[in-house]
């Protein structure tokens, strides 16, 4: 079984040759990476992130596309693999309105992800009874999903509703 201190100390490899910009030999560290965790969807975004970085590759850009395809495949809620393909779209196949597809698929994860951290963050701060900050997070979720789709913003509705219920619980400082 592979542990996650060795994932770490992986990763912690490929950052220091990242920066000391040698992105062949950290692109050979992803790959063995990857060999080991097929399914880290965040090993096939850095493959495809070192493959545009180097100078005299042995891939190609389709790889690098292939790479990013993979890591949204991999993890769909993640919102990274795809602005990273909406920036590739656009910049290297120059191709906006494929572009425009991926950006609005990492702006739907990332606005989910937020959603859920600011409904998390209201829960505690009720619990810590800071009824100002726990109103302004829930005002800031409200926000966030009413910019979603009535189908992806039904799921937040009870939690929602659970929280101002809890809010309204509250003594008023």
């Amino acid at each position: 079984m592979n542990s996650t201190v060795s994932f770490t100390k992986g990763l912690s490899e490929v950052t220091a040759l990242w920066e000391d910009e040698k992105y062949d030999r950290a692109l050979v560290r992803v790959q063995e990476m990857r060999k080991l965790w097929p399914g880290n969807s965040h090993l096939y975004l850095l493959s495809a992130r070192l493959i545009q970085l180097q100078d005299e590759s042995k891939h190609t850009l389709a790889d690098a596309k292939r790479m990013l395809q993979q890591a949204i495949d991999l993890d769909k809620q993640s919102p990274a693999a795809a602005i990273e393909l909406g920036c590739f779209l656009d910049n290297v196949e120059d191709d906006p309105q494929s572009a425009t597809k991926a950006f609005a698929q990492g702006i739907a994860a990332a606005r989910q992800l937020l959603i859920e951290g600011l409904l998390g963050q209201t829960r505690s701060l009720i619990q810590l009874d800071n009824r100002e900050d726990a109103v302004r997070c829930l005002v800031d979720a409200l926000h966030l999903a009413d910019a979603e789709k009535a189908a992806s913003r039904k799921r937040f509705t009870e939690r929602i509703d659970e929280l101002m219920k809890e809010l309204g619980q509250m003594q008023t400082a």
